[in-house]
């Protein structure tokens, strides 16, 4: 009989459990949506993913609000919402220089994935994704999203270079692997900076990409934070901040291995996983154990990505790149304005209350806090002095469309037709057949039927489907 030594058997013990233990490669296409994926498909632009839907559970994903990148990519890799993990924002303050850069690993309260997969002593490679630098110690690597800066192409290659060396070399339980382009260009595209070609080319590389990993003999599970607009033309910026975000839809994709237990929601994605791995699947059991790691490491230029992030509406381009004055915290004001849309979303209206006017103290400039306190105040007829001004102050910072006509709406309510009619008609370069609508009715509060008129039969070129209006044409 051959003698091996304990240590040989040791090893060989570990990479039996490495190759037969399970393995699976999640791959994030940010807003990647099935009614542009689904005509790829059929056209044959993308292959290798009709293939893997073809053996695999083709599902649709519901997003959180706000469905923005940071926040919902937290939610899929802890399994909590925003309120638990502290991901709240694109960017916060660093602690030291006072100086806005991308969100933290250090920002987060609860453990990730790869947390949980490390304390059972599975081994993880974790991808470009949101909020992972400073990396935090696994078994396996993390390759922080500031590690794979560039334009939407050069990213996606680096993202898929990096998690292909470290699949091969980790042979990992779990691999998550982050592509933000498909999220870019649907931006770039509806903002007519790219052209559709463009998206065709860049697609087929992701369908190249993605036969990659279908080759790696693991459990494919494929997810978006929340879907994009690609089938109908919305009228405003897709890289404004105001409404950079109305180009998300709530149904992102999910494709699954045959069978693979339900998941509607993002939140649900790391408990799918852990479940997949023959992990316990409830996160309350990894949060008990968890300690947050206290990470020192010098934070690299981080310029080039807040400029990334202004170019796509993400943040705005007259923000403070600055924390104000005698402020020590490291949270932003869009972090607290987050916060209280999710409050209000929770029928939390006195919390969400606070978290804006928080907002408003770290940056009383803030046109988003001041809308959003102000139709909160409104909706509950509280306050509306304040409510007015605060919309007053917001449409002076910023004119957005759906700003002006809430407040020409509030002022019909008061019979002040003329000023209602002036928002009306400043809005009305969405091109929205409620607007028109809007516009009609201020003219007849005015006595002007024929411009009255006009102003319907152009709402009713818009949408047809208004037969409330149409009755009232006759």
């Amino acid at each position: 009989m051959r003698r091996w030594s304990l240590p040989v058997i040791l090893l060989t013990l570990l990479a039996c459990h490495r190759a037969n233990g399970p393995h699976v490669i999640f791959i994030g296409l940010d807003g990647a949506d099935w009614q542009l994926l689904d005509r790829y498909m059929s056209e044959g632009t993308m292959p290798n993913l009709a293939r893997i839907v073809s053996s695999s559970d083709k599902r649709t994903l519901l997003t959180q609000q706000p469905p923005l990148s940071p926040l919902v990519w937290t939610s899929m890799m802890t399994g909590v919402s925003p309120l638990e993990h502290h991901i709240l924002d694109f960017t916060r303050f660093n602690p030291s220089t006072g100086e806005k850069e991308p969100i933290t690993s250090d920002e987060r309260h609860v453990p990730a994935i790869w947390n949980m997969l490390t304390e059972k002593g599975q081994r993880v490679d974790v991808i470009g994704m949101w909020a992972t630098f400073p990396a935090e110690k696994v078994n396996g690597t993390i390759v922080t999203d500031r590690e794979v800066a560039g334009d939407y192409v050069a990213q996606t290659e680096a993202v898929h270079r990096a998690a292909l060396s470290a699949i091969h070399r980790d042979h990992p339980n779990l691999a998550v692997v982050y592509f933000q382009g498909t999220d870019v260009i649907g931006h770039l595209f509806a903002s007519q900076r790219v052209s559709e070609d463009d998206v065709r080319k860049y697609f087929a590389r992701v369908d190249q990409i993605l036969g990659d990993y279908a080759r790696e003999n693991a459990q494919l599970v494929i997810a978006s934070d929340h879907g994009f607009e690609w089938s109908r033309k919305i009228t405003v910026s897709s890289t404004a901040v105001a409404t950079a975000g109305k180009w998300h839809r709530e149904e992102g994709i999910l494709v699954v291995p045959r069978g693979a237990p339900s998941c509607p929601h993002v939140d649900g994605i790391t408990p799918l996983l852990l479940e997949l791995l023959g992990l316990p699947r409830d996160v309350s059991v990894y949060q008990r154990a968890w300690r947050q790691q206290r990470i020192t490491s010098a934070t690299p230029a981080s310029s080039e990505a807040i400029a990334n992030l202004k170019s796509l509406g993400y943040i705005g381009s007259n923000e403070s790149t600055h924390a104000p004055a005698n402020y020590h915290g490291t949270r932003t004001a869009a972090s607290y304005d987050n916060e209280g849309l999710i409050l209000r979303e929770l029928g939390r209206n006195d919390d969400s209350i606070k978290a804006y006017d928080t907002a408003l103290q770290i940056d009383p400039h803030s046109a988003s806090a001041m809308w959003n306190l102000s139709d909160l105040l409104h909706r509950q007829h509280v306050d509306l002095a304040r409510a007015d001004k605060l919309l007053d102050d917001a449409i002076a910072i910023d004119p957005e469309p759906h700003w002006l006509a809430m407040r020409g709406r509030y002022r019909m309510e008061k019979h002040d037709c003329r000023n209602a009619l002036a928002d009306f008609q400043r809005a009305a370069s969405e091109q929205n057949a409620v607007v028109y609508a809007s516009i009609g009715a201020a003219e007849l509060c005015l006595g002007d039927e024929s411009a009255a008129k006009a102003a319907f039969e152009k709402s009713l070129a818009i949408d047809p489907n208004q037969p409330q209006l149409r009755a009232f044409m006759r």
